[in-house]
């Protein structure tokens, strides 16, 4: 199980190369990013977690060999991506996971519910509304409305697997959140 972590550097999760971690990639496997953007250092600050984003990794399918991502992201809502965009480009630390509970048939599950989701739009607000209510709970929680942002997408792709992400009460969950649910573990890290 992942457990919270102050910085991926003082993590002592193995630091690997580019090629390495291609290597050790599977499908399903969920990518953990903690950025230095301005947005990044806010998300991170406000969950007081090095984690700003979190993405699935998957395979298109038999024989491909582009890793690709499915994510919500600001400026284009969920969408399909290329991993290599990370790894070549990312300004950042990433951290690879992977939940072993989950069978390569639940994987392809939430693969299908993510894919379904396809061009639905980022909820800024709600992500601002989940990060408000971490500094002042009696605010309130604005739910999605087929608008979602990155561990929001994720919470909703394992609602399709008997080992559903937890979620806090009336709340959505953060990357952090995902982070530290008990189904993930952490794989290695890319500096």
């Amino acid at each position: 199980m992942a457990a919270h972590i102050q910085s991926v550097t003082g993590s002592g999760i193995k630091v690997v190369t580019r090629g390495e971690l291609y290597r050790r990639i599977r499908p399903g496997d969920l990518l953990f990013c903690s950025g230095r953007e301005t947005i990044s250092r806010a998300i991170e600050g406000v969950t007081a977690s090095p984690w700003s984003h979190v993405l699935m990794v998957w395979l298109a399918g038999a024989g491909c060999r582009q890793w690709l991502t499915l994510e919500a992201t600001f400026s284009k809502g969920v969408h399909v991506g290329l991993l290599a965009d990370y790894i070549n480009g990312y300004e950042g630390d990433m951290v690879l996971a992977n939940r072993p509970a989950l069978s390569p048939q639940m994987i392809q599950a939430e693969l299908e519910c993510g894919l379904s989701l396809l061009d639905d739009h980022y909820d800024w607000q709600q992500e601002v509304s989940v990060a408000a209510r971490k500094l002042i709970k009696s605010l309130p929680l604005i739910e999605p409305k087929k608008e979602l942002y990155c561990s929001g997408l994720q919470y909703v792709m394992s609602l399709a697997t008997p080992y559903p992400l937890q979620r806090p009460e009336s709340s959505y969950p953060t990357p952090e959140e995902n982070w530290t649910d008990p189904t993930v573990e952490p794989i290695c890290a890319l500096l």
